[in-house]
């Protein structure tokens, strides 16, 4: 199954996805990857000319410039919350399964085979305390036209949660409350195995997420399971 990948990124976020294209392309099989695209909120041209280095790898620009220091700031949430427009906007391109996954990941191995590729949407269970049942780190639309109305609904409660609650991060909380309003063929695969904060063994995916303990984006580059691919690819 032919699958394309999609992400978000802008320059403070450029080591993260340097890491992203890097380990992609050393530790996973692209196979069945159609293409990466990787949507520009506010990447430098010299950054942008080092990714499409890559094959399959796409930058589309978009007409929002952001900026991102600290955990939650209006740069993360200007570029976060764009996310599920872009791939919507990929989905209505190319009309094949397409997984988003943050900027702030690194791929260890494949996630092919993980996936129920006759489900309609798959989505990241947290498997620990938190705000919502689920995590947009990853999240994949495999039946497309069904994805195309959850993505929708999705962007409408994000939208509502924005403009009716004191959140400081909403993605996530208006994925898990789409999904208890829906009715599609739900997959969750869990946030150990492909978003995973601490790795283990099973972890196929790393994120490399902003929290208390790691809140600026070298805090987070300094974390002891990224040495190893700092070192490597920075």
């Amino acid at each position: 199954m032919n699958y394309n990948i999609v992400t978000v990124a802008n320059e403070d976020y450029k080591k993260f996805i340097k890491l992203f294209v890097n380990s992609l392309f050393e530790l996973y099989n692209m196979e069945q990857v159609n293409k990466i695209y990787i949507y520009d909120t506010g990447l430098s041209e010299d950054t942008k000319e080092y990714l499409l280095d890559f094959p399959k790898v796409l930058v589309i620009e978009t007409d929002i410039i952001s900026k991102s220091e600290v955990i939650h700031d209006e740069g993360w949430k200007s570029s976060t919350y764009s996310k599920t427009k872009f791939l919507l906007d990929v989905l209505e391109k190319d009309s094949i399964p397409t997984l988003m996954i943050d900027s702030d990941c690194i791929f260890i191995s494949n996630v092919e085979h993980l996936i129920d590729w006759d489900c309609d949407i798959v989505a990241c269970a947290r498997d620990r305390e938190g705000f919502s049942k689920h995590i947009g780190s990853f999240f994949g639309a495999i039946n497309v036209e069904c994805s195309k109305q959850f993505i929708s609904k999705w962007i409408d409660n994000l939208e509502h949660l924005q403009n009716n609650t004191d959140l400081k991060h909403c993605e996530s909380p208006a994925l898990s409350k789409t999904i208890e309003e829906s009715s599609f063929k739900l997959q969750e695969l869990p946030e150990q195995i492909v978003s995973a904060v601490f790795p283990d063994e099973k972890s196929s995916i790393i994120h490399l997420k902003s929290d208390y303990y790691a809140e600026t984006v070298e805090q987070r580059l300094k974390l002891s399971h990224a040495d190893i691919f700092v070192k490597r690819y920075l």
